[in-house]
């Protein structure tokens, strides 16, 4: 034996411990990825893989594999293999062929870890390692012993340089055979298919893993040369950088997919390069490797996400790293090998290369699954729900780990053993924690009896806490009991004043309407109707302030103009200014914006009374100034400032702080020269709260008073500007003159016959309301109940002449208004009908809507807004009558 032959064989042997230290890789890996507690499981059924597997090998694996082929499909020699010690080269072919077979079997239990037993795993490497693995490399690598006649599939043209097909792929169709009966892990797929991901108990271990395969790899792959020749630096180089660059790519990938860094996919992504490297490693050039590598990973990650999508559970991605990627190494040496290295066409090759790993599937696959299906029959592959949740180290082997009796024993004390943890190795990791354990558990039982003594004392407190919570809760009741009532008496106080006061102002607007030639006569109704509107305001004033202590007073936000807001309030208290001889004016300081949103109803409301309040406390010929101007310009929530100054009398600090008072003013003597309830203020400064603002005032004893409103207006983004108030104030006040109808065109009588029901039980309130409308040109006919009102409804419905508007009033005798309205509803009475009322208090518009009214209206009742409700609603009467009768 010449030296060469020598190095060659030296070089095969040493590769050899290479690939078996890979299964110490193997360990690592699969233990790592695992949980703790059946870590000792996949240490013991690596060390038996390798054991069983390497026996059954020397025994026929290796002659049905090298042995003399019959058709090229089985070998028929060497059982068991025997050498006499003259060949070898042949006793280091033999040795390197054992462990690639034993790294197959390795490579199939991985994926099932952690619910496949014990028994099941050595079932499945006896049939890999006995007869599916050798019988496949005969079809792949007869020749490569002393030049033997090769396999049917070797004879088509199949390359597999180190085993992408034969050892990895294969290895990776038994785990998915045994994947698809055993199942995935309790709790690692739910119904809607979202994977749950199990971590390994030590990461660090399987990184380690890693290193030592990749080590092996050079082993793996330089000794499939079986000899030292000038090719192995060139396969070692292109074995590293498929490598490498599986790994960077999959740091890549997730860099920009996922914005975090997992290691268990770098990993796999550096074993998908190896794998994929191993078909063609002796040939390719160095950036071939490197594109083989890239495209590896990629190929990897896309088989985890097929394997999660229809719910196959691979505890370690041995499937995506030696399955898919195996195939994409054995396909890529169509794609890369130079020419001169093929002896067909490229398309040919790749064909020949499809055709190699489909049978590969299809043998291994449907061998092992077929295998386990029998197994099942007889014995129990998987490990029971109790088994894999208390872990397969001890309900296979009976082996705890120091942790493992930690988590015990802290168990039982979740049980109610409260016995200090002992046995465990004071000076190790968990003894330590152990330790600290018990100084909790130590402090935690005093904690508890000192617990269970304050306890004691509150449930002495506790009976004290009862009675006074009882108290409470009568107390509560009661307030509830008095809040009902004052709402009740409010909405009473409502309606028994606004029912006559209808009378009063109607007859009143009559009087003054009838009466152009006697000018003392007007000056008496012009007193009635003044402290009748007074005795109005001051209800809605009470109501107001009821509603919003209630909370039950709502607060808009739209959106509006300001200034015509503005020039609102300006018409109606300039004629106030007027009558008392003052100056009243506005001014804008700056821009201010053209639309804001608010509730523009009560921001009128404050005006009107702080203006108000303003003219009246100012002696004639003094003067009152509405200055406003926005504030916060750079701020996310934009405000609007009003200030009311006055040349007034002015307030002292004392009376200043009682200003919010309802119905206190500043003492006794201004009420009585200046009259007055005090609730314009309180209910001003609560309003202002609830549009976002404050309220505060400023004030100099006979000098004058200033109060500053601010409110908040929106979003800043959406607000646009009036660089000169005063002219956009200018340009709304000629719009309206403009706008204003000529003498007797104000208003417009109502359209043809129209005929209005009146259900109404108050003589005066009948009386006054039929003048009103038949003033208009409307027919009436009065109902004194619900009752009657029902009734001659339904009559007229019926004889063809329906009424075009109904004016319920809602408390009558006999049947109310709410009834009778229900009842016409229920019987088909389609047509207007308006709720007439004196409550008005927060939800009876909801409550009259409900009954089934169209719409609302308040006593006393207004000539205007009442023919302007009967007007709008015959309006719509006349329009559907025409619709159908075009129809």
């Amino acid at each position: 034996m010449d030296l060469h032959q020598q190095i060659d064989i030296v070089w095969i042997l040493i590769c050899s411990i290479f690939v078996l230290f890979m299964q110490a890789g193997f360990c690592c890996l699969e233990s790592g990825l695992s949980r703790s507690k059946n870590s000792i499981h996949v240490a013991i059924k690596n060390v038996v893989d390798v054991s069983t597997v390497g026996i059954l090998f020397w025994i026929f694996g290796f002659g049905l594999m090298f042995g003399t082929t019959t058709g090229g499909l089985i070998g028929t020699s060497h059982f068991p293999y025997m050498n006499s010690g003259t060949d070898n080269f042949l006793s280091a072919f033999f040795i390197f062929q054992l462990m690639l077979c034993v790294t197959a079997a390795t490579i199939a239990s991985g994926a099932s870890a952690e619910r496949m037993r014990f028994t099941a795993y050595v079932i499945l490497s006896i049939v890999l390692g006995g007869l599916i693995y050798p019988v496949f490399g005969h079809w792949v690598w007869t020749s490569h012993f002393a030049g033997k006649a090769p396999g049917w599939l070797e004879s088509l043209g199949f390359k597999d340089f180190s085993g992408s097909t034969v050892v990895h792929s294969l290895g990776a169709w038994a785990a998915l055979a045994s994947v698809v009966i055993i199942g995935p892990r309790i709790g690692r797929f739910d119904k809607k298919q979202s994977a749950r991901k199990f971590k390994g108990h030590n990461l660090t271990l399987a990184t380690m893993g890693v290193f030592i395969l990749w080590i092996g790899w050079f082993g793996f792959n330089g000794g499939s040369e079986f000899g030292f020749t000038s090719h192995v630096p060139s396969i070692l180089i292109n074995t590293f950088l498929a490598s490498a660059f599986g790994a960077s790519t999959m740091l890549i990938w997730q860099f920009y997919q996922r914005k975090n860094i997992e290691i268990e996919n770098i990993l796999n992504g550096l074993l998908a390069g190896l794998v994929a490297s191993s078909a063609s490693c002796d040939v390719i050039s160095h950036i071939s490797a490197a594109m083989i590598g890239i495209v590896a990973a990629i190929v990897m990650e896309c088989g985890t996400w097929l394997l999660e999508r229809y719910q196959l559970d691979d505890t370690i991605g041995v499937i995506p790293v030696h399955g898919f990627a195996g195939v994409w190494g054995t396909l890529a040496v169509a794609l890369f090998v130079p020419a001169e290295f093929l002896t067909q066409t490229r398309f040919q090759q790749f064909s020949i290369q499809l055709l190699g790993c489909v049978v590969c599937f299809i043998w291994c696959f449907s061998f092992c699954w077929v295998t386990l299906r029998v197994a099942s029959k007889f014995v129990r592959l998987r490990a029971t729900p109790e088994e894999e949740e208390i872990g397969l180290n001890m309900a296979e082997h009976g082996a705890t780990t120091e942790m493992y009796d930690l988590l015990s024993s802290m168990e039982h004390h979740i049980q109610g053993d409260s016995s200090p943890i002992q046995d465990l190795d004071e000076h190790s990791d968990v003894g330590l924690i152990a330790k600290q354990y018990n100084r909790v558990s130590e402090i935690r039982d005093q904690a508890l009896n000192e617990l269970k003594d304050r306890t004691d004392n509150l449930e002495t407190a506790r009976g004290e806490l009862e009675e006074k919570a009882s108290r409470l809760k009568k107390a509560n009741k009661d307030a509830e009991t008095a809040s009902r009532a004052k709402s009740e008496f409010l909405a009473n106080m409502s309606h028994e004043i606004r029912t006559p006061m209808t009378a009063v102002m109607g007859y009143t607007d009559l009087l003054i309407e009838e009466s152009w030639c006697r000018p003392a006569s007007l000056k008496l109704l012009d007193v009635i109707k003044r402290n009748g509107n007074y005795l109005l305001d001051l209800i809605n004033d009470i109501l107001d302030l009821s509603k919003i202590e209630s909370g039950k007073l709502t607060i808009e936000t739209i959106d509006f103009c300001l200034i015509e807001k503005l020039n609102e309030v300006q018409s109606l208290m300039s004629v106030r200014a007027e009558i008392q001889e003052l100056q009243f004016d506005l001014a804008f300081n700056g821009k201010i914006p053209d639309r804001v949103k608010s509730d523009p109803t009560r921001l009128k409301q404050i005006l009107i009374n702080l203006v108000g309040n303003a003219i009246k406390f100012t002696p004639d010929g003094g003067k009152v100034l509405l200055e406003t101007s926005f504030l916060n310009s750079e701020s996310d929530k934009p405000m609007i400032q009003f200030k009311i100054q006055d040349t007034g009398i002015g307030m002292t600090s004392d009376q200043i702080k009682n200003l919010y008072q309802p119905f206190v003013q500043a003492d006794s003597s201004t009420t009585r020269k200046f009259g007055g309830t005090g609730l314009g203020l309180a209910i001003s400064k609560r309003l202002s709260e609830m549009l976002g603002g404050a309220l505060v005032c400023e004030s100099v004893p006979d000098e004058g008073t200033t109060f500053i409103l601010t409110i908040t207006i929106g979003d800043l983004e959406s607000i646009q500007f009036h660089e000169d108030p005063l002219a956009a104030m200018k340009a709304i006040s000629v719009s309206n003159q403009e706008k204003t109808p000529a003498s007797g065109a104000s208003r417009e009588k109502l359209k043809g016959s129209c005929s209005v029901l009146l259900a109404e039980d108050g003589p005066d309130n009948q009386r006054l309301i039929s003048t009103l409308l038949k003033k208009e040109g409307a027919k009436v006919m009065l109902a004194e109940n619900g009752e009657i009102a029902v009734r001659r409804a339904m009559d007229a419905l019926e004889n063809g002449k329906p009424f075009d508007v109904v004016l319920m009033d809602m408390s009558m005798p006999v049947l109310d208004g709410y009834g009778a309205t229900r009842m016409l509803r229920e019987s088909g009475y389609e047509l207007p009908i308006i709720a007439l009322t004196a409550h008005a208090m927060s939800g009876d518009r909801e409550k009259c809507v409900a009954a089934g009214c169209n719409d609302y209206t308040t006593k006393p009742i207004n000539r205007e807004k009442l023919r302007e409700i009967v007007h709008t609603y015959q309006t719509v009467t006349v329009e559907e009558a025409l619709i159908e009768t075009e129809v």
